[in-house]
């Protein structure tokens, strides 16, 4: 029986529930993949999140703001949709 593909969404919710911050470089990297040469859609992927319930707190970063910082907040409840 062939393996269901993780969604985006999926492994972008495993990334981030180790608890720490991951900035947009390292996001398009592990959930898109380094090889991706199309549009990343992080912002679209971290709505979904937050649709299903999930609390991610977003900020640029002070140093390049064209990068982006995401953070799962692990002590949020988790409304059930």
């Amino acid at each position: 029986m062939e393996e269901k593909k993780k969604s985006q969404a999926t492994k972008l919710l495993e990334l981030l529930s180790d608890g720490k911050p991951h900035s947009t470089v390292e996001i398009c990297e592990k959930v898109y993949g380094a090889q991706h040469l199309g549009l990343s859609r992080v912002g679209a992927r971290i709505y979904d999140l937050r649709k299903r319930g999930h609390e991610i707190r977003g900020w640029k970063d002070k140093e390049n703001p064209a990068i982006y910082w995401y953070w799962l907040d692990l002590l949020a409840p988790v409304a059930i949709p």
